[in-house]
């Protein structure tokens, strides 16, 4: 089978493609969509297919754009190349296999593509990103198209796709992506399965550990019945991440220990999360530290969750994505750092 990925990052991906080759041997064609000076740069056997080439636009143009706009780019082009298959596993050069993989985990015995989902676009109340907006514009679109209560696909894990379908709903959707950001997997899985219904099984839960990065960052509506991949971040691996001291990279000897491992870490954050206990002892956006530059949510969540190990009737809050509840939370921060009582 061929996997296809978007990628920037040569050294993350050849680590990524470290798991595939040990869990994952079905794909022995891999594509990578990357920036031109990047080329150069990732592993042999790999067939590089350039952003710029894919869409006609320059570099700068290209670096410009958000990141869901881009991917949405680079995917409606690339399904238009020789080089892709008819059928072909769409990927990100994060999403890492963390059990063994065959053929039967995309496609069903009697040829119907599988489609993994996370959330419904109603339920979906965030409006933090140019990720979050893609949903609300996505929702209406579809909702528009006579599509009832859609949900979401775009739950970080690969997912198979029919290139020639893909091409299809890519057309029907053009004129809006060039003025909305849009998601580009509920998209092709929402109607193309109505193009063509029988090529499509029947909606199945996402099977991703790390979506999202932090438990509790978002609620899920439905939770793995397995992991099947790691939405993968390098600084959970770093000093004082939830995976400190856990390798990377794909040690065959010891990578099923490994993923235990992170699921027992992430799973006891989660349960902390919703005690509202948060460690001291690992970087997590609340009350601690993380790698990357923290953005106005995880700045409003600090405030909001400062002292409030103290006031562990707030049970009642576990929702912490809530806005209208953080903000109940800064006021009783607030209070308590007068003095004033919960």
């Amino acid at each position: 089978m061929q996997i296809v990925y978007l990628s920037a990052r040569p050294s993350l991906l050849a680590e990524t493609l470290g798991h595939v080759a040990h869990f994952a041997p079905v794909f022995d064609d891999v594509i990578v969509v990357a920036p031109q000076r990047l080329a150069d740069e990732f592993p042999e056997g790999v067939t590089v297919l350039t952003d710029e080439t894919l869409t006609g636009h320059s570099a700068s143009t290209l670096s410009a754009m958000a990141h869901t706009s881009r991917n949405y780019l680079l995917r409606s082009r690339l399904v238009h190349h020789e080089a892709v298959d008819p059928v072909f596993v769409m990927s990100d050069d994060d999403s890492r296999p963390l059990v063994p993989l065959t053929r039967d985990d995309f496609i069903t015995a009697d040829g119907r593509h599988r489609r993994r989902w996370f959330h419904s676009m109603a339920g979906w109340h965030h409006r933090a990103t140019e990720f979050d907006e893609s949903i609300l514009h996505t929702r209406i679109l579809l909702m528009q198209m006579g599509f009832a209560d859609p949900v979401s696909y775009a739950c970080h894990m690969p997912q198979v796709i029919d290139r020639d379908l893909y091409r299809a709903v890519g057309e029907r959707f053009a004129p809006w992506a060039e003025r909305y950001a849009l998601e580009e997997w509920s998209t092709y899985f929402i109607v193309a399965a109505a193009i063509d219904p029988e090529r499509f099984a029947d909606p199945e839960p996402f099977a991703t550990l790390g979506w999202p990065q932090f438990p509790g960052e978002w609620t899920h509506e439905i939770t793995p019945a397995r992991y099947l991949y790691e939405n993968h971040h390098p600084a959970l691996h770093a000093s004082g991440g939830l995976y400190d001291g856990l390798p990377s990279s794909c040690d065959p000897a010891s990578v099923d220990e490994t993923t235990i491992e992170k699921l027992i870490r992430w799973h006891r954050l989660e349960l902390a999360v919703l005690a509202l206990d948060f460690p001291d002892d690992v970087d997590q956006p609340w009350t601690g530290n993380i790698e990357h530059q923290p953005t106005a949510a995880l700045t409003a969540r600090r405030l909001a969750f400062r002292g409030l190990k103290a006031a562990r009737g707030a049970y009642r809050y576990v929702s912490i994505d809530e806005r209208a509840r953080i903000a109940e939370l800064e006021g009783r921060v607030r209070r308590l750092e007068r003095g004033d009582g919960p």
